[in-house]
């Protein structure tokens, strides 16, 4: 009994909140590492995202000095083609066309060339002045689809493209068929402002424009939309020459790019100083062929460290006065 009342009095003494409830020093002490714990992560977290903002800016830094870097490239360019000494003719022996190897700078390196934009067909050149498909050039470029292994009534497709009037070619495609696609436009019969336009036309894509597989490079080595329509025969690739005439094959054009690396062309006329080009050949294309460009590419790479920024530029020529024609960051 005695025992009894014992326990009964030492059960009546235990507070039962304090069996529940640790003391004032644990509840600190847990109170202090669960702050720690955050202050910790926050810390984690702000250093990460300062790295990165760190990052971020200098990738921006380093991005808008290859631009620059890239833009003195153009400028470099655009002195070369000024200071060009004999405007009377252009060849591929000329400093504007040997500029090509890496030029290093204090910070970072720039690369570029320059490419005549006369060496190639002009694309727009099709419509006459009288605004009707001029048939000897559309000979020429249905010699260079056939060449290039590209299906010649897509030549259709350009010429109903750039026509003034609405009737649709035998291949071709007007204002009927590009207003019922999934996301229609007008044709646009008007000139090209750039040759990547050819992507709006039926027909072609992207197997059609690079050649994918062919390893012949893509469609704008040969086409332009920037010059006077005449084809500089001192830089012309050999596929250009070839398409100027059926008797000019792939061994004749050949032979043209071999005579004038040392004897460049001075004048149309002396193309006839080629064994294989007769009256005939040189009467019938010379209409279409010139010693002269006034439009040329640049494309120029800026790199600083990782960055890397591409410009390509057309400048037109006009004796010692250039001017942009075009300007497009890549």
């Amino acid at each position: 009994m005695e025992s009894m009342l014992l326990e009964k009095a030492d059960m009546r003494s235990l507070n039962p909140a304090s069996l529940l409830i640790p003391n004032k020093e644990g509840m600190a002490l847990v109170l202090t590492l669960v702050v720690v714990t955050i202050l910790a992560v926050l810390v984690l977290e702000f250093s990460y995202l300062m790295r990165v903002e760190a990052e971020i800016s200098g990738n921006y830094r380093d991005s808008l000095k290859a631009y620059y870097i890239a833009n003195s490239g153009v400028n470099f360019a655009y002195l070369l083609l000024r200071d060009d000494k004999d405007l009377s003719y252009d060849s591929l022996d000329e400093d504007w066309a040997l500029a090509k190897l890496p030029i290093a700078m204090e910070e970072g390196a720039v690369i570029f060339h320059i490419i005549d934009e006369c060496g190639k067909i002009n694309i727009n050149s099709l419509l006459g002045r009288e605004g009707k498909i001029d048939e000897r050039r559309r000979a020429v470029l249905e010699r260079l689809f056939e060449i290039l292994e590209i299906d010649r009534e897509l030549v259709d497709v350009i010429c109903d493209w750039i026509d003034k009037d609405d009737e649709v070619r035998d291949f071709g495609a007007e204002d009927d068929y590009y207003s019922n696609l999934e996301n229609p436009y007008p044709c646009k019969n008007g000139f090209l402002d750039t040759i990547d336009e050819l992507f709006l036309l039926k027909g072609f894509n992207d197997e059609v424009f690079y050649g994918k597989g062919k390893g012949r490079g893509s469609l704008d080595s040969y086409l332009t939309v920037y010059g006077d329509g005449k084809v500089n025969i001192n830089t012309a690739p050999d596929i250009v020459l070839q398409s100027l005439h059926p008797d000019i094959d792939g061994g004749l054009a050949q032979g043209i790019g071999e005579y004038r690396v040392d004897h460049p062309f001075k004048k149309t006329k002396d193309l006839e100083e080629v064994f294989g080009i007769d009256d005939r050949i040189y009467n019938e294309i010379s209409p279409l062929i010139t010693v002269k460009s006034n439009s040329f590419q640049v494309y120029a790479i800026g790199s600083l460290g990782e960055a890397r920024e591409r410009i390509k530029a057309i400048l037109e020529r006009k004796e010692k006065d250039l001017k942009i024609k075009y300007w497009r960051v890549m």
